[in-house]
């Protein structure tokens, strides 16, 4: 059974930013008082502080930072995802899995065959990008696996 295609190449999200400014340092009042704690961020220019709140602010940051790190491994996932289909000169098709058998969706990552010659790399519609590379690239080898035992 051949399962809806919709499109023969995933088309990239809109446009996505993370951006993060935390800034912090420790003012000496030059007149002997006591020390000051400031930080900066986007919203704040070196605004005092405590370290409560900082720390808080620590913790947001870490959030943004994972964003971050996801956004990178999503664009790297992408990037490595055409360098393979262009290396092997293959098509990628996107299957809506939505009507298949649900033990097959589950488990459905990516497959591969040859048709007409030019290899043909068959995922689930919005897959994970980093999913998908690391199924795309473990298809793509099999097939040539299978390829060379022929």
């Amino acid at each position: 059974m051949k399962l809806p295609m919709t499109a023969t190449m995933p088309s990239p999200q809109a446009e996505q930013r993370v951006r993060l400014v935390l800034e912090a340092e420790v003012w000496k009042d030059i007149e002997g008082g006591p020390d000051t704690f400031c930080v900066t961020t986007e919203d704040m220019a070196c605004e005092p502080v405590s370290p409560a709140r900082f720390l808080g602010m620590v913790s947001d940051a870490r959030a943004q930072l994972d964003r971050m790190e996801r956004l990178a491994r999503e664009f790297e996932a992408r990037d490595t995802l055409a360098a393979i289909l262009a290396e092997h000169h293959a098509r990628l098709e996107e299957w809506d899995t939505d009507v298949a058998d649900p033990l097959l969706r589950a488990r459905f990552a990516a497959a591969a065959y040859v048709e007409n010659g030019q290899l043909v790399v068959v995922v689930p519609l919005g897959q994970d990008p980093v999913q998908r590379v690391s199924a795309v690239a473990n298809a793509v080898n099999d097939a040539i696996e299978q390829a060379a035992r022929a």
